[in-house]
């Protein structure tokens, strides 16, 4: 069982040991800091969750340098943004005490099963030893609370990171549920994942649904609400708070079995693109408008023009000026669209992740479905022998890439969208560009040679045809 992490910035070195041993007497794992510069230092580099932070208001930058409530200040407001659901508690004089508890007003609050929700933030007088105490012992129950709740995955499910299960057990906590099981259903380019979940109470199963970890909070509206009801799923609720700034959002979901469309890819790529087909029509009869734009603004969604040739210049790829003209088709795009992102539900093929949407080129979503099926993590021809560089260059971009291999047909309906939604030869080959430069950002395709390969070879067949447009 991991403890959870507390951080502390205190000065002061008598209360520094008595604050730390009142943290770790309730089994927390603290990190101490004398001064603001180490602290931030810190916090920068790592990725851990951290649940609490207690702070001084009076802090120094760097340890014996002469402390002020200004520069203390200055680092409860960085860590009020970086860490928007962690627990704060922070110690001021006397004198202070009404300024700083008007000046944090709107720090938010964490949930509770029980009664009222409680505020993030408390500001407390050095000599409140027993307020501070109590809150810290309320504040490990609750996170004990959490830890409580059973995670059960199915049998060659991906592993679940210790932010995964935080978010599930914070899913299950709103809940009032004791257990929860999940089946991941894939991720996309945001980092984002997505489980079916059952949950249980003592007296069995409550509820079957979907859930999605995002890193921001999605109001209502968007490409959603311009697509039919049919092709897309709507958001029941999005929870936040204990979960590393984080949320979750419960997507409403009609079937008992979904799954996401990856999976059909080599089990039955004909009924893969059956299932596609309407949403990929809903996306492309989003409203649009004609605009005649430079190739480095058609991508702009996807990656710096500057970037691109920073990243292909080691392979030996010279990329076009970004200034080339091109005929594109301006409207409300996915932005992040793979078979991962399609999920099959009651036998249809719904969206389920919105986090990217963007105003972009018509060809963008197309572009994404094409290349990510052969460089996805998810997919399940990625890293196989075919297509090599042979393959890539003579076919890729035609109606011939994918003829005689086992997911054929996959590969000639996304053709045919991408022909149906092409407007023109630049914007096709300016997005593949773009496209593939941004995979090679990527460390889990920096770490696979044959994806590396598949990548760059994409790449410079674009290149070389743009070049020649």
């Amino acid at each position: 069982m991991i403890n959870p992490i507390a951080v502390l910035v205190e000065d002061d070195l008598q209360q520094s040991e008595v604050s730390k041993g009142v943290l770790e007497s309730a089994r927390f794992d603290v990190r101490v800091f004398d001064s603001i510069a180490p602290a931030l230092e810190y916090l920068r580099a790592s990725d851990e969750l951290i649940d609490l932070f207690v702070l001084d208001r009076r802090l120094p930058v760097n340890a014996g340098e002469p402390a002020t409530d200004e520069l203390g200040d200055e680092l409860l407001k960085e860590i009020r943004a970086s860490h928007k659901d962690a627990r704060l508690i922070v110690f001021t004089g006397y004198a202070d005490v009404r300024h700083v508890q008007a000046a944090l007003q709107g720090g938010g609050q964490l949930p509770m099963q029980s009664g009222q929700p409680i505020d993030r933030i408390t500001v407390l007088e050095k000599d409140q030893s027993i307020e501070f105490r109590l809150i810290v012992s309320e504040f490990r129950q609750l996170l004990q609370t959490l830890e409580d709740i059973e995670i059960s995955t199915s049998e060659g499910s991906h592993s679940l990171s210790y932010l995964d299960k935080r978010v599930l057990r914070r899913l299950a906590f709103e809940y009032h549920a004791v257990s929860i099981s999940v089946v991941s259903l894939g991720g996309g380019l945001t980092g984002a994942s997505v489980w079916k979940c059952e949950l249980a109470r003592q007296e069995g199963h409550i509820a079957t649904i979907v859930a999605k970890r995002v890193k921001e909070f999605n109001p209502m509206g968007g490409l959603p609400d311009l697509m039919p009801r049919a092709n897309t799923t709507s958001t029941m609720a999005t929870l936040s708070g204990l979960m590393g700034g984080n949320y979750i959002s419960v997507l409403q979901i009609a079937g008992d079995s979904p799954r996401a469309l990856m999976t059909l890819l080599v089990e039955d790529p004909v009924k893969a693109v059956e299932l596609a087909c309407p949403v990929w029509t809903a996306l492309h009869t989003v409203a649009s408008q004609r605009q005649s734009l430079s190739i480095a603004e058609i991508c702009k969604s996807l990656i710096n023009w500057d970037e691109i040739a920073a990243r292909l210049d080691p392979y030996g790829i010279e990329v076009p000026a970004g200034t080339l003209n091109a005929t594109t088709r301006i409207g409300i795009r996915h932005g992040d669209l793979h078979p991962g992102n399609l999920l099959v539900d009651n036998d249809q093929a719904v969206l389920i992740d919105f986090d990217s949407s963007t105003f972009a080129a018509g060809l963008l979503d197309p572009v994404t479905m094409l290349i990510s099926t052969l460089v996805h993590p998810d997919s399940p021809i990625r890293g196989s022998c075919w297509p090599d560089t042979a393959e890539v260059t003579e076919r890729f971009g035609t109606a011939d890439f994918g003829l005689g291999h086992g997911c054929e047909a996959w590969f000639q309906g996304v053709y045919k969208w991408i022909r149906e939604s092409r407007t023109s030869d630049r914007e096709f080959w300016a997005l593949v560009l773009a496209y593939s430069a941004r995979q090679l950002g990527y460390q889990d395709v920096l770490a696979d040679p044959a994806v590396v390969d598949r990548v760059v070879a994409i790449a410079r067949r674009a290149a070389d045809v743009l070049a020649a447009t």
